[in-house]
């Protein structure tokens, strides 16, 4: 079912993604060291993940870092370990093989079915991942520029030490592309996985054309036929994020279909958007009027260079140096809430997520 909000796990659930698909198999499949998977909010980047590895037929791990303390190794541990539980539980033959090698490492436990971290020791990762590899273990980051500082340094080296001397495969993904750059390191000689080759897939918005497409299928396996023009209401409001149409489809299949749904979407969806939103300005408290009286003044249309420092000195009543706007608008592009568009000479920016400009015209 296209209209389910759980992440999709079979191909055929999946609507329109069999070019990045096959590309993402082929690179699973030949075992590339580092693939990235990328895209803004609510492309399906998970999804597409899943049903990969399904079809690959792999051992693999996918860790969730979304919320993640940024700075805990204890976080990174734990998550591991439930991932890695969640795959053992449902693959019992494999944790037997595996209990001998895992049973000598030292901070790891073999508890049940599944195994217990400590995270005192940044060496006992290193040492599980060893013991995995024997099997062919797969191992996703889902949104991993989620995790900075020490640890995010410790993640990074790990995967550079296994790039080198190992043979396991790595996908990370990241919605907020620049922040996934840096977690990569691409332009930064001293970060762990500096001039490490990658390989790259990134997912784009649904067009107006497949838009229509997947709402009218999705209402169709509901056994709806639902009419065009309230499609067409939906299409141009959620600018082609599959994720706000599939809560249309689930929202219009709870309570009915009409254009006011598109509205009802867009007020249920912009508390989560706004709620993204918040916990990006929270790490950012000093400048955090900044950042709203920028992107305020995007979402209205006052989206160029000179009309946002304008913006900005009327809000402060003060000179604003150019240095200042320009690093406000690389952390917002960075984290993927607003995009730049370059036509000729003429550059733009605008917000990226639809609801996240409907909550921020309000």
């Amino acid at each position: 079912m296209y209209f389910d909000e759980r992440p999709k796990v079979r191909r055929d659930d999946l609507y329109d993604r069999e070019g990045e698909l096959e590309e993402l198999l082929s690179s699973i499949n030949s075992r590339k060291p580092l693939i990235l998977l990328k895209g803004i909010r609510r492309l399906g980047k998970t999804s597409l993940l899943r049903v990969a590895l399904n079809e690959a037929k792999l051992p693999h791990v996918i860790v969730d870092l979304r919320g993640v303390n940024p700075n805990s190794r204890r976080d990174l541990y734990l998550r591991f370990q439930a991932a890695l539980n969640e795959y053992l539980s449902k693959n019992a033959p494999l944790l037997k093989r595996l209990k001998d090698r895992i049973k000598l490492i030292d901070g790891v436990r073999i508890s049940g079915v599944g195994v217990s971290l400590s995270w005192k020791n940044p060496e006992t990762l290193y040492s599980l991942i060893s013991a995995l590899e024997s099997e062919g273990f797969l191992i996703a980051f889902d949104e991993v520029q989620e995790i900075r500082g020490p640890a995010g340094k410790e993640l990074a080296s790990l995967i550079a030490h296994f790039y080198d001397y190992g043979e396991t495969s790595f996908i990370l993904t990241g919605s907020e592309v620049g922040l996934l750059y840096d977690f990569v390191g691409i332009k930064n000689p001293s970060a762990p996985l500096y001039g490490r080759v990658f390989h790259e897939i990134e997912l784009s918005r649904f067009s107006s054309e497949q838009s229509l497409d997947f709402l009218r299928k999705g209402f169709e396996q509901a056994g709806i036929d639902a009419p065009a023009e309230i499609l067409e209401e939906a299409v141009n409001r959620l600018d082609g994020i599959v994720g706000w149409f599939v809560k249309f489809g689930v929202i219009s299949l709870r309570e009915g279909l009409s254009k006011k749904t598109v509205d009802r979407v867009l007020e249920e969806a912009s508390k989560m958007a706004l709620g993204e939103l918040d916990r990006f300005l929270k790490k950012r408290p000093l400048a955090r009027k900044r950042y709203l009286t920028v992107l305020h003044a995007i979402a209205r249309g006052r989206d160029t260079w000179s009309e946002l420092k304008g913006e900005l000195e009327k809000a402060e009543k003060r000179e604003i140096t150019d240095a200042t706007l320009a690093r406000l608008l690389d952390a917002l592009l960075k984290a993927s809430f607003i995009e730049k568009k370059v036509e000729g000479r003429n550059i733009t920016y605008h917000i990226a997520d639809p609801v996240l400009e409907f909550a921020l015209r309000r």
